[in-house]
């Protein structure tokens, strides 16, 4: 839900003008987990993606850990994911061309998503890995995106997968 607003700002300098706000849907506060921190990354074409973790109306144990894209341009519209991630997600990282995210939790699984048909509002996970179990608490393309780095919790060395040395064919087509 989005309005105009002529509401005027005033700061040294200048004025500024609101030009829009975006209101998410109000869900009771029963579902919202306010104690999980947020991960966020923006891309080089200016999508924003940030996690959220929603609670199950119906279980209070049952979290759904969320992956949320958003288009700086059109901020109105939100594309949210549900991740299948089984703990809580620790890293979003975009790629170069800013189609493709990678996103790893606490349980060591990393996922790589890609846009379906080159749509911003359409993705899919495409490609994932499991380092069973170990924390993932940091993640990022090297060079063109054909090899991962990430830092495992409670060990100083980088791991490479060799599973995502295929990710750039993998992540453009779902087949």
């Amino acid at each position: 839900l989005c309005s105009i607003h002529t509401n005027r700002f005033f700061f040294c300098g200048g004025i500024m003008e609101l030009a829009y706000v975006c209101e998410w849907e109000k869900r009771p506060k029963s579902t919202h987990c306010p104690s999980i921190p947020l991960v966020c990354s923006w891309s080089c074409r200016n999508l924003v993606a940030f996690t959220t973790d929603l609670k199950s109306e119906d279980d209070d144990k049952n979290v759904s850990h969320m992956i949320h894209i958003i288009d700086t341009e059109h901020p109105w519209d939100v594309f949210s994911i549900n991740s299948g991630h089984t703990e809580v997600i620790s890293c979003l990282e975009w790629d170069q061309s800013g189609s493709r995210l990678l996103s790893a939790d606490g349980d060591g699984q990393i996922k790589c998503w890609s846009m379906s048909d080159h749509l911003v509002n359409s993705w899919e996970s495409v490609l994932s890995s499991s380092l069973d179990g170990d924390p993932i608490i940091a993640l990022s393309w090297l060079h063109n995106g054909v090899k991962l780095a990430l830092h495992v919790e409670m060990e100083g060395t980088l791991w490479w997968l060799p599973q995502m040395a295929a990710a750039p064919r993998l992540c453009s087509s779902t087949r």
